[in-house]
């Protein structure tokens, strides 16, 4: 069995106006799962969770961006049962309201089924051994927390790879251009929430 580590995600939301993509194309149905590698038990299914908050639950200030009252913190997250062949993990956040992709993190070595909470906000973070982050939507490294006018709601997408890096991927991958490579993979998991300014 693979150890489990609390893993941490990375991305976040708010409308900058900037690029976009169809909510179908970039985010799977809330705790969308796919079946799981040969160190999960029989029948188990890939999953992503968080300490922050559940599937289907309401995102805590602390993961939402500074003007809504937040601290703009990536949150906790863990994977569990990755299927068989998994090298690497990238992990995305999407506004579906709007279809804003927010940030993403890859290159994430499959041993590292997690990733600590707050993930330093640079390209190669040192708290992740080589991972990866893409600009988020503000223009800068690393997660962005949700930021909307109003209620909205935010998927984090856990990709499975058969490579240990992403091909073609540099530090000038933008985050779209990343869910572009991100198409062929071994599967995905999800985790949903909502976020309503106060």
């Amino acid at each position: 069995m693979r150890t489990l580590l609390p893993l941490l995600l990375l991305v976040g939301c708010g409308d900058d106006g900037g690029s976009r993509i169809s909510a179908d194309a970039a985010i799977d149905s809330p705790g969308s799962s796919i079946d799981a590698g040969p160190d999960a038990p029989p029948g188990a299914t890939m999953k992503i969770t968080s300490t922050a908050y559940v599937d289907g639950g309401v995102i805590p200030p602390a993961h939402v961006c500074a003007s809504k009252g937040g601290m703009n913190l990536s949150p906790p997250l863990a994977i569990a049962n990755p299927p068989a062949g998994t090298m690497s993990y990238a992990v995305v956040l999407t506004d579906m309201t709007n279809g804003l992709v927010h940030s993403a993190i890859y290159d994430i070595p499959a041993a590292t089924l997690a990733i600590p909470a707050d993930v330093d906000k640079v390209y190669a973070p040192p708290d992740v051994a080589g991972a990866h982050q893409t600009n988020n939507y503000s223009g800068s490294r690393g997660y962005a927390g949700p930021c909307p006018p109003g209620t909205h709601t935010y998927q984090l997408k856990v990709y499975a790879l058969s490579t240990a890096t992403v091909p073609t991927a540099t530090m000038n991958t933008t985050k779209d251009q990343l869910v572009t490579l991100l198409a062929t993979n071994l599967g995905t998991a999800t985790l949903t929430a909502t976020f309503t300014p106060p």
